[in-house]
């Protein structure tokens, strides 16, 4: 039986090699070469071409190459009854928490000024602010989530989330619900939103999200770019009522070279690149997933398809 691999963002060869490592025998193909359809058991994949999944009669798990699931889930030739995995890597986990207390930290330290007197030759000596003055709200407590609060509460900011369920945490004050979005939202100096992708989270990043953060307060988007009403950014950052924006994600990737994003004097931009999967990390998992659907088990990871997520 076989493996399709399908994504132009990830290179087959290392995850060929990753996979073959912990399963010798395992048949790899990469699509559009799918040989014999009926062979195919399991697709690992990233923003699949639609309708690619739809003619392969005895597939048992649609891995997804990463944390999210929402670019398979927007197929309108996805096949039924087939269950859909993502990836919870440690390694990829450890990316999202470097990228988010970098992000944090270069807002809390006011690396932006300092760039900015650097091209202008000053020599401008900002006062730093203690961490527990820069309240971090984030919306979304998964599993990255966890991680990302716990490393900075360790660095003593204060920290509060915001999920779609209530949930507990020693760590970190947990709010859900409205009322409690609205909580989160008014107690955060820096906002990161780290929101699996849905039809309810669309655009959660609006105007009357900016309005109810605090004056001066900091976005940071790391999950989606569909999370983000991109005009609604520009205008409270050019009113000045958020003080910038770091963005890892957008609406349309590469982000255009005539993006009013790339030359904003106070937004930040990076190439999607919070967390990328590692083939040599995250094989394994994929490797334990087929076993457990070929024996008839659900997958680690499997994605609640009434939620999204």
């Amino acid at each position: 039986m076989a493996l399709l691999f399908i994504s132009n963002d990830d290179s087959p060869v290392e995850w060929q090699d990753a996979l073959t490592s912990f399963d010798p025998d395992l048949d790899f193909r990469t699509w559009p070469d799918l040989g014999t359809a009926s062979d195919i058991e399991i697709a690992l994949v990233w923003k699949q071409p639609p309708g690619s999944l739809a003619d392969l009669p005895r597939l048992k798990l649609i891995q997804s190459l990463g944390a999210g699931a929402d670019h398979i889930l927007t197929d309108p030739q996805l096949p039924g009854g087939v269950p859909i995995a993502r990836l919870v890597d440690s390694n990829l986990t450890q990316q999202m928490v470097e990228f988010a207390v970098l992000a944090v930290l270069s807002r809390h330290r006011r690396m932006k000024q300092l760039q900015l007197a650097q091209t202008q030759s000053l020599w401008n000596v900002i006062q730093p602010i203690p961490t527990h003055h820069s309240r971090v709200g984030m919306l979304g407590f998964g599993e990255i989530g966890r991680e990302i609060g716990n490393a900075l509460t360790r660095l003593g900011f204060p920290v509060t989330a915001w999920t779609r369920t209530a949930r507990e945490d020693s760590n970190i004050v947990c709010q859900s619900g409205e009322n409690g979005l609205v909580a989160v939202l008014h107690s955060s100096d820096i906002l990161i939103c780290l929101l699996p992708f849905t039809e309810e989270t669309k655009n959660i990043l609006n105007a009357d999200t900016f309005a109810t953060l605090p004056k001066g307060a900091y976005v940071i988007n790391m999950a989606r770019g569909g999370h983000l009403a991109e005009s609604d950014l520009l205008s409270a950052i050019d009113s000045g009522h958020l003080s910038g924006a770091w963005l890892d994600v957008f609406n349309e990737e590469p982000l255009p070279s005539d993006h009013l994003f790339w030359k904003h004097p106070k937004v930040i931009v990076t190439p999607h690149l919070a967390g990328l999967t590692v083939a040599s990390s995250a094989a394994e998992q994929v490797i334990k997933n087929l076993r457990l659907v070929r024996s008839g088990k659900a997958p680690n990871n499997a994605v609640n398809l009434k939620h999204g997520y």
